[in-house]
């Protein structure tokens, strides 16, 4: 029998592959970063045969490059609580809950790759995300600058790396056992850091 004009032959696409792999992907680049990242490996990861991959992505950077899209990475607006505390203690917060997730880890792995191998061209999204950043941080120094929780010379770029480089570095030095209690600190250590970053802040300025 003929087939009727417009009816797809074979298996009916299923819409659901790109959000199966690009989770899969995440997870596996959290896991075992760019060297145990293969078609492989996310094709059984996601339960969709390597085929259907293939005919979607022809490298496994483009996989990992469409998945980083799906994931909407990046902390990029501070919060405006109205306190220049209570602005950082959210973002702060934010972070933690976002390393403790395979999102928040495969970030950092692809924020040191891209630094190693240069591949920021393969990655736009990622360098649009740090600009976005850095404008936003800017914005909330002047607005804790304007409400006066913070002295005219604040520098924003050191504020929010030494917040979130102090997340980044504790989480990824933790050990494995300790991980629960970690978890349980979230909030108060979150606090703690930035009452930490805050008070050096003053101190400089009062020096000065």
């Amino acid at each position: 029998m003929p087939t009727s004009p417009g009816r797809r032959i074979g298996r009916p696409v299923d819409p659901s592959i790109e959000e199966k792999v690009a989770e899969a992907a995440i997870q596996i680049y959290a896991e075992v970063g760019w060297a145990g990242f293969t078609f492989d490996a996310v094709a059984a990861r996601a339960g969709v045969g390597k085929a259907a991959i293939y005919r979607r992505w022809s490298t496994k950077m483009e996989i990992l490059s469409s998945a980083w899209k799906a994931a909407q990475p990046g902390f990029v607006e501070v919060p405006d609580t109205g306190s220049i505390r209570g602005d950082l203690v959210a973002l702060a917060k934010a972070l933690l809950e976002r390393l403790d997730q395979p999102v928040g880890i495969a970030e950092v792995r692809l924020l040191l790759d891209t630094k190693m191998f240069g591949a920021d061209a393969t990655f736009p999204d990622l360098d649009a995300t740090r600009r976005r950043s850095r404008t936003f941080m800017r914005a909330g120094i002047e607005r804790a600058i304007q409400r006066g929780d913070l002295p005219p010379d604040a520098r924003p770029e050191m504020i929010f790396d030494a917040v979130r480089g102090m997340i980044i570095h504790n989480f990824l030095l933790m050990p494995s056992e300790r991980m629960d209690v970690w978890r349980a600190r979230k909030d108060a250590y979150a606090e703690e850091v930035v009452d930490l970053v805050l008070a050096g802040v003053r101190a400089r300025s009062a020096v000065i």
